[in-house]
């Protein structure tokens, strides 16, 4: 209970405490033994960011511990921080399945945050570049060939110093977006049009 700082005595009826106090109950019932297999149906949702970092941070310490953990979530943030392998499903069909890094590599360093004197057209200028955001204080460049990244980096870095520059293969989240949007929808529901014929 002091660990997953739950408000409320040790007497009070689990119907009686907060949402994120009844999860935070149930998942003390389930992780109380310290078991080897750990099955989590979305353990996030509920929780404000605090309770979902202290949820996270034990969840971590679980799996440093030896314990195999297999979980569903939305949030892919929290799956970047604790899946060693992931099992992306759109409509019930495995869309991604590897490694959380294997994954990611495989769509290329298509994306960069820049600070720079740099504008939005000059960078569009760049042959290989999709799309620039203005994101965080500096820019979101979204690039269909990765090697555009190295001009737009000579370019960056022309006059000297620049605050950043960061070319990364897209986020988990990103990925999910690309694969559950509504443009993955249309091509999975041509790909089933096909199958069907």
């Amino acid at each position: 209970m002091d660990k997953f700082q739950v408000k409320g005595k040790l007497s009070d009826k689990v119907k009686k405490l907060s949402k994120g106090n009844q999860q935070k109950v149930q998942l003390i019932s389930a992780l109380i033994h310290q078991p080897k297999l750990i099955i989590l149906d979305e353990p996030f949702s509920g929780l404000d960011p605090v309770n979902a970092q202290m949820l996270l941070d034990i969840i971590v310490d679980l799996k440093k511990q030896g314990a195999a953990i297999i979980y569903s979530s939305h949030d892919m943030n929290n799956v970047s921080a604790i899946a060693d392998k992931v099992v992306m499903l759109n409509s019930g069909h495995v869309v991604l399945n590897g490694g959380t890094s294997e994954i990611r590599r495989s769509f290329g360093r298509t994306r960069i945050y820049l600070e720079s004197p740099l504008t939005k057209e000059q960078i569009l200028a760049v042959k290989g570049v999709d799309s620039v955001d203005d994101y965080a204080g500096g820019l979101q460049i979204k690039l269909s060939d990765p090697k555009a990244g190295e001009e737009i980096f000579a370019l960056a870095t022309k006059n000297g110093y620049i605050t950043a520059f960061d070319q990364q293969p897209p986020t988990l989240d990103q990925i999910f977006r690309m694969k559950t949007g509504p443009e993955a929808i249309l091509e999975f529901q041509k790909e089933e049009g096909r199958d069907h014929e």
